[in-house]
């Protein structure tokens, strides 16, 4: 297991997917190179299952080092994970690697959870990545400028010239026997679900996130996998619900399996088939509101109803593995269909998405004057300004960065 400073940590959390490289002590006490990379849980289930991986490193805005891995997920649209080279433990690791010592992968998710390791037996002695991490600057760099190069250097990357002498590209090999890391998510009431990143049934992990993401707010109510009775038996209404005097939540999760199939599928692949299931989520979502508002008995796994608020408009959300699979305008016929039949409010998450939503939440409750706005209330109020820039954008696909000044 792979443990993050305070410094990296945060970055991890900031930022959806990335890579970074580390000097760090490696359990006989040496300093080692170690390559960490966060990314959602499609990312990581295509590195696992052994999809084609280049490292590449490039020269750019002059004097900066941008390096990163490019994920053939897409062959003709691969995705770059990257950073740019700014501490010195970076450019040690650089040097460590050109020098041909051997480096250790970490994989972390969307939630900088440490969820598997490997050993990269790749050798670079024989590349330039010495002499380009030797002569690029070190300091804090502008993400926000350096971001508009990442497209100039998948291109080069792709068609990569030998002889270019500010670019490496070098393929990476498949790589197996993954050691995973075993986690334990911790709720409040002492609840314990484990985390497993690569459990075949990825569904229910994915519903283990809503619990983990939504204890902090303290809701009145939360069920996992709420029930009502139909036709003489206890069906699900949906995959969990959370309630509290001002509101009530309703999540469907949908998954997309990647590890019991046979052949790996591309993302274009993957983004056909979570149409389908966007649009089954939001059916299921419309018929559990209507059954919320028309008062019938909500129970937990144990057959106790629970009283929840059935009067305001409901928060109905689909939570996806990803949602930038979906078009940039996707999701305004599904929005507005829900909120004439229901009243209520439809929204389309990912994990990040939802991390950040969270993150907010506690952040307005710290900064807030009054003592009465709790976690639940600032939930609810960012929800409500997430429908509305939806509803202002014409489409559910919408990721929302919020940004702080200090006081």
């Amino acid at each position: 297991m792979h443990l993050l400073s305070d410094h990296n940590r945060s970055e991890f959390l900031a930022t959806p997917q990335l890579v970074r490289l580390d000097h760090a002590k490696g359990e006989d006490g040496r300093f080692e190179p170690s390559l960490l990379i966060k990314g959602d849980a499609l990312v990581l289930k295509y590195l696992v299952r052994g999809v084609r991986v280049q490292f590449v490193a490039a020269r750019v805005r002059g004097d900066r080092l941008l390096y990163g891995l490019l994920v053939f997920d897409d062959p003709a649209h691969p995705a770059m994970l990257w950073s740019v080279m700014e501490r010195e433990q970076e450019q040690l690791a650089m040097f460590a690697l050109a020098g041909g010592e051997p480096c250790q992968l970490f994989l972390f998710n969307e939630f900088a959870i440490n969820v598997a390791w490997n050993d990269l037996p790749v050798n670079f002695s024989s590349s330039r990545l010495g002499s380009l991490a030797a002569s690029a600057a070190l300091g804090p760099a502008d993400h926000s400028v350096l971001h508009a190069a990442v497209d100039d250097v998948i291109g080069r990357a792709l068609g990569a010239d030998p002889a270019d002498p500010e670019l490496l590209v070098v393929d990476l090999p498949v790589l197996t026997d993954w050691r995973m890391v075993n986690n334990s998510l911790v709720t409040n009431s002492a609840g314990i679900s484990h985390l497993d990143a690569f459990d075949a049934d990825e569904g229910r992990q994915q519903e283990r996130v809503i619990a983990w993401l939504t204890d902090n707010l303290f809701p009145l109510v939360a069920i996992d996998q709420p029930r009502v009775h139909k036709g003489g038996k206890l069906r699900e209404l949906t995959d969990a619900l959370l309630s509290y005097p001002l509101g009530t939540f309703l999540f469907e999760s949908k998954a997309l399996s990647l590890l019991d199939r046979p052949t790996l599928p591309d993302r274009s692949t993957l983004a056909k088939n979570l149409l389908g299931h966007v649009a089954k989520a939001a059916r299921q979502l419309k018929g559990a509101t209507r059954q919320v508002k028309a008062g019938t008995d909500i129970l937990d796994e144990k057959g106790n109803a629970h009283d929840i608020e059935r009067t305001r408009p409901i928060h109905a959300i689909i939570l996806v593995p990803d949602i930038r699979l979906l078009p940039d305008t996707f999701g305004a016929d599904l929005m507005h269909d829900f909120m004439a039949a229901t009243g209520g409010y439809l929204h389309l998450l990912d994990p990040s998405e939802l991390l950040r939503i969270v993150q907010t939440t506690a952040e307005f409750v710290r900064r807030s004057e009054s003592q009465l706005v709790t976690p639940m209330m600032a939930f609810d109020s960012r929800l409500i300004a997430r429908a509305e820039q939806c509803a202002a954008n014409g489409s559910l696909v919408v990721e929302i960065v919020t940004h702080f000044e200090d006081r």
